[in-house]
């Protein structure tokens, strides 16, 4: 434990109760330099919590992705939706047709927020970071609360992508209630579920994730 410090021409000589250690003037602000890195390094993870970067078969909260179309309300929609792993880095890919037929209208994969599948606190983070890439647009995030107790209840904001990976930041902000709206607010203490979402017109979509993760 320090005790007290004396300051002489060179070097700078600081006495402890038990030894006595000296500290050249440079090597004092390498050190100083390496100590702020990490303290600003500790603190960026904290403010970043990984949901998934697909390196395993469980996300990195311990849940698996979900893939479901509008056929489970009689729409025609098909996708094919998994995990990659190719010579880069492993990937979500979910690809297929969206069909507006019977009232459909889209295709998504989901991942709940919370293993137990109750609340997932996000009132601490700015919003969603994914790196990820797609053919044509008509993608999506949605987010679904607690209180979305409804299959039609959700929020929802875009998702814009090109051919190439490109990381894309998503504020809580953008959110809006989805098309058929919602009887609540966005709370984000309560956050349930996640999905990447091709919806609202008939096309043919691709679309992949190597990350995501809240910010």
């Amino acid at each position: 434990m320090m005790k007290y410090c004396k300051r002489f021409n060179s070097p700078l000589v600081l006495h402890s109760a038990s030894t006595a250690s000296i500290l050249t003037w440079p090597a004092f602000f390498v050190f100083l330099s390496m100590t702020i890195s990490l303290s600003a390094q500790s603190e960026a993870n904290v403010k970043n919590l990984l949901i998934d970067d697909f390196s395993a078969e469980i996300s990195a909260i311990g849940t698996t992705w979900e893939g479901f179309t509008d056929q489970v309300m009689g729409g025609k929609s098909e996708m094919r939706v998994g995990r990659i792993v190719e010579a880069g880095p492993a990937m979500l890919s979910m690809s297929g047709t969206v069909s507006l037929a019977n009232n459909g209208g889209f295709i998504q994969s989901r991942i709940m927020l919370n293993p137990r599948r109750g609340a997932f606190d996000a009132s601490g983070y700015s919003g969603i970071k994914i790196i990820a890439r797609g053919r044509g647009t008509g993608y999506y995030i949605f987010l679904r609360t607690t209180a979305n107790v409804f299959p039609w209840s959700f929020f929802i904001a875009s998702l814009p992508v090109t051919e190439e990976w490109t990381e894309i930041l998503i504020p809580w902000s953008q959110f809006e209630k989805g098309d058929f709206g919602a009887f609540f607010a966005l709370d984000l203490k309560k956050l349930s579920s996640l999905a990447v979402v091709a919806y609202k017109k008939e096309f043919t979509a691709k679309l992949d994730v190597r990350m995501i993760s809240l910010y």
